[in-house]
């Protein structure tokens, strides 16, 4: 058993961070591999929910433990050769933006040894970190579509107009 723990934070707010993270659809937009995201069941941040995620010849099917939206998810994936690893994802406001800290438990069948620790760093070592950057980027950009946006319409030939705004 190995424990791997992340953080990134991110400039958005947490809705933008929480919808990036925890919707399965979303994943290739972050993640590393090209996974294929299949067998969607459940809303993603309900307690039962899962999905399937495929790279090249390995799957791995996460199912959501616990969810308190939008500032913690607990899951449990199963993975290739029999990995297993919790992850407990919370999101905590900090200096006009979002802190991401994330917790991974690995659980491996005894016998991998050396092979289960490097798969497992491949999966959850620095590679995390990368995707971690990546989901910020990705709430980042959905944060920027959301912003406010203000424009004027003439509304008469003696000039007045009318201010609109709101969230995209």
């Amino acid at each position: 058993m190995g424990t791997h723990e992340h953080s990134v934070w991110i400039r958005a707010r947490p809705e933008d961070v929480w919808g990036t993270y925890v919707d399965p659809a979303r994943l290739p937009e972050w993640q590393t591999g090209a996974p294929v995201i299949a067998d969607i069941h459940g809303s993603a941040d309900r307690p039962g929910s899962s999905y399937t995620s495929a790279r090249g010849p390995g799957t791995a099917r996460t199912t959501v433990l616990s969810a308190d939206p939008p500032h913690r998810i607990v899951t449990r994936t199963t993975a290739y050769f029999g990995l297993k690893f919790d992850v407990d994802t919370r999101l905590q406001p900090e200096a006009n933006g979002m802190l991401l800290l994330l917790r991974a438990e690995t659980h491996w069948p005894h016998g991998l040894g050396l092979l289960g620790k490097l798969i497992e760093r491949a999966i959850l070592g620095e590679p995390a970190e990368h995707r971690l950057d990546a989901a910020g980027r990705v709430a980042r950009a959905a944060a920027r579509r959301r912003a406010a946006w203000t424009f004027k319409v003439p509304l008469a030939a003696n000039h007045v107009s009318a201010t609109f705004s709101g969230d995209c």
